[in-house]
């Protein structure tokens, strides 16, 4: 419980900085997309407005920023109405650009090909734009922007990660801090109810032997009987409270792990319920493959299933289906326990492991139980290292389904 408490914490602090820093990173590299799509524009339209020519403003000062290569590559293609080829401006500052005129051709006939007034070719952005005499296809080099950008996003994703990490690391040991009061209170508690319940067994036998020997001297009696059950069922619950602090406190109950046959170990736990359900009037169906063998507790297993099977048979319905499996699954040993009846509730289905919690408090009164069984079942079922899931048609059937390894 107290593992699982730190993980969620870790995790749901971790999540909302993964989200706060994600939403940074996008916020930060969709801005500077913008700014740089912006001044290529900016500057495709001063060129074009300019006829191809480089307007003084750009070839007396670096429009990299921070680049000091000193060279802007830009040229532009000039066509007439019926895309005749009027003539060519290249403009640079520095070393040629390696491009011949077949080249700015054909990269003047793909950006008029692909009827866009702009867009991106390679390494160069285009921008065409209608003139007197037809139009003018102007093209920028932006390969240093492209880089620029693209050392901005790698840069934030690894600032990203890191501190994603390092603030993992920080709840996970924040965790700690902030579970101690839930942890001592737990230990408290689990104190509590060991003690109590050890406490509570003597009188409980001093009660159920007085019973017997008053019963002996009067006779049979409806006010002795009601006594007797009712020290039985407050036994009966005293018992579960020691098995759940037992196996709260890791420490103090170890496991008796041997190999062991399951299958006949299911066998002998099920069978004898089925002259109770035959008189009940329900079906009881027990399908078990032959020599299925685990490593575990007998014990505890034994449990587990008279648990599931005693909870299948109260909440089945009325002349309803019980039914045990037990098979292998990708080397997994499956228990299924099914029975036709009310079924469990959509909304309860994730509160059903929970102590003391009861799906109908009326019809458990008439059933019995404290809302334990099935939560000892899961802690020892856990405590195999195994799982165990419930599925369910409400109004129709229920099915637990045990995974040991």
């Amino acid at each position: 419980m107290i593992k699982n408490l730190k993980i969620k914490i870790t995790v749901i602090l971790s999540s909302i900085l993964a989200v706060v820093i994600v939403g940074m990173m996008a916020t930060i590299n969709i801005m500077a997309q913008i700014d740089t799509q912006t001044r290529i524009n900016e500057r495709l339209l001063k060129i074009a407005y300019n006829d191809g020519k480089i307007p003084r403003e750009y070839s007396d000062t670096n429009i990299y920023h921070g680049n000091n290569e000193g060279y802007i590559d830009t040229f532009s293609v000039l066509v007439d109405g019926a895309y005749r080829l009027i003539g060519i401006y290249s403009g640079r500052i520095g070393e040629d650009n390696g491009i011949s005129q077949d080249d700015y051709i054909e990269y003047a006939n793909t950006a008029i090909n692909s009827n866009q007034p702009k867009g991106e070719i390679g390494s160069y952005a285009y921008l065409i734009e209608l003139k007197h005499y037809g139009k003018i296809i102007v093209f920028l080099d932006i390969s240093q922007y492209q880089q620029v950008n693209q050392n901005l996003f790698f840069t934030t994703l690894f600032l990203g990660i890191t501190a994603i990490i390092l603030f993992t690391l920080i709840s996970f040991a924040l965790s700690f801090w902030l579970v101690k009061p839930v942890k001592e209170n737990f230990e408290r508690q689990k104190r509590f109810i060991s003690d109590a319940s050890h406490e509570l067994k003597t009188p409980l036998a001093v009660i159920s032997a007085n019973t017997d020997v008053l019963e002996s001297e009067i006779g049979e009696n409806k006010w002795l009987g009601y006594i007797r059950s009712e020290s039985q069922r407050m036994s009966e619950l005293v018992n579960e409270l020691l098995m759940l602090a037992r196996l709260d406190d890791k420490s103090g109950h170890k496991l008796i792990m041997s190999e062991i046959n399951l299958s006949d170990l299911v066998l002998m736990t099920a069978l004898p319920f089925e002259s109770t359900v035959f008189e009940m009037g329900k079906k009881f169906d027990v399908d078990v493959q032959p020599d299925i063998k685990c490593k575990g507790d007998e014990s505890a297993l034994k449990h587990i299933l008279t648990i599931l099977i005693d909870n299948a048979i109260k909440y089945s319905a009325e002349h309803g289906e019980i039914s045990v499996k037990l098979y292998n699954q990708s080397n997994k040993k499956i228990i299924e326990v099914y029975n036709t009846g009310e079924g469990i509730k959509p909304e309860n289905i994730s509160k059903i492991f929970e102590r003391f919690f009861r799906q109908d408090e009326s019809r458990n009164s008439k059933t019995g139980g404290y809302g334990l069984g099935l939560s000892i079942a899961k802690s020892s079922v856990e405590a195999h290292g195994g799982k165990i899931s419930v599925q369910s048609e409400y109004g129709k059937w229920v099915k637990f389904t045990v995974t040991l390894p």
